[in-house]
């Protein structure tokens, strides 16, 4: 990530956003607790004024209760709240839109579909597999 993620987010604040955005975002917020600042590219889906998004990293837990963010989303900058998701219904449907939006194949690499009984592809949350949910503003 540490040569990756820079170069998204150059791209991603760039006049040439449109290659990536319609997946991508950047995602800025300060700890909760150390107020450092993040601004990190992640992946999204979108349903109406909701982004899902997931994590194995720690950051996320800064969202727990709700939390303000500021996103850099399709070239504009738009402030939002975050939470974590612990729905496992929610977190299913999230799933099933990341399969629907990117692959059977790009869900298995991340974790989230591995072979069931008689080889039958089945959803599953990764362990350390932190959900959010932001609301557009």
């Amino acid at each position: 990530y540490g040569i990756v993620n820079p170069a998204m987010k150059v791209i991603l604040n760039s006049p040439f956003h449109g290659l990536l955005s319609n997946n991508l975002m950047v995602l800025n917020f300060r700890g909760r607790k150390s107020g450092k600042p993040y601004s990190i590219p992640v992946g999204y889906t979108q349903e109406g004024n909701t982004l899902t998004l997931f994590s194995h990293a720690k950051w996320a837990r800064n969202f727990e209760g709700g939390y303000p963010v500021l996103l850099r989303l399709r070239g504009e900058r738009r402030p939002a709240t975050a939470r974590l998701i612990t729905d496992h219904a929610v977190i299913r449907a999230a799933i099933e839109r990341m399969i629907a939006n990117g692959g059977e194949k790009m869900a298995a690499m991340m974790g989230f579909v591995a072979p069931g009984s008689e080889g039958a592809p089945q959803l599953q949350l990764p362990k350390g597999t932190t959900f959010v949910a932001i609301e557009l503003t």
